[in-house]
């Protein structure tokens, strides 16, 4: 084999004589189903795989211990199962382009349904805060117009009060004048004594 793992051509003419192989392209070598079968055969009753190439003239130093491994683990899932009786597991099938695009087209309308309700959720909890201080703000006026009305009461009580005050004092006032003013004009005091000459000895002298 080459450096860079191709066979030269005196190898690839000795791998197509040989009878397990049915052809020899670049790198790959293509085995026959007889071979196949001959090897899981083989495999299956504990013979190594090293051996087993090696009797058919494959030997590791020529195709290399690793594509012996390679081809083993392949076709114990292929050939072995058609040996043993059992069904060969099928290909997982690619899906096609449609398929892909109805699963993502799927999938998109239930995140879009997602995000609907998601946003009818948001939207109704927004209107619900919303009514919630229009009630609050309604209700703060309503205490303010309260207040202000209670203040306005408080005030006129307090100006009713006052000039009540005024009055009674206004009247106290009045009731006092007329009482001084009568004594002073009859000419008599408080201790009923009257001012100035008395008439009798006037009239004695």
């Amino acid at each position: 084999m080459a450096n860079n793992g191709d066979f030269t051509r005196k190898e690839v003419a000795y791998l197509r004589s040989l009878p397990a192989v049915t052809d020899v392209v670049d790198k790959r070598i293509a085995y026959s189903e007889a071979f196949k079968v001959q090897c899981m055969t083989r495999y299956a009753a504990g013979d190594s795989p090293v051996q087993i190439f090696r009797d058919a003239g494959l030997d590791s130093s020529l195709i290399g211990y690793k594509r012996i491994e390679r081809c083993i683990a392949r076709w114990r899932k292929t050939v072995l199962p058609k040996i043993n009786g059992e069904p060969v597991p099928e290909k997982p099938q690619v899906p096609r382009v449609d398929v892909l695009r109805q699963k993502i087209a799927e999938a998109s309308g239930i995140a879009a349904e997602h995000i609907d309700e998601s946003n009818a959720l948001r939207e109704m909890l927004l209107e619900s805060q919303l009514r919630r201080i229009e009630d609050l703000e309604k209700e703060l006026k309503d205490v303010r117009t309260m207040l202000l009305r209670e203040q306005k009461r408080n005030q006129a009580e307090m100006r009713k009060a006052e000039r009540a005050g005024r009055e009674a004092a206004s009247a106290a006032t009045v009731e006092t004048v007329p009482v001084e003013s009568a004594a002073v004009g009859s000419g008599v005091t408080e201790s009923g004594v009257t001012d100035g000459v008395n008439p009798a000895a006037e009239q004695a002298e």
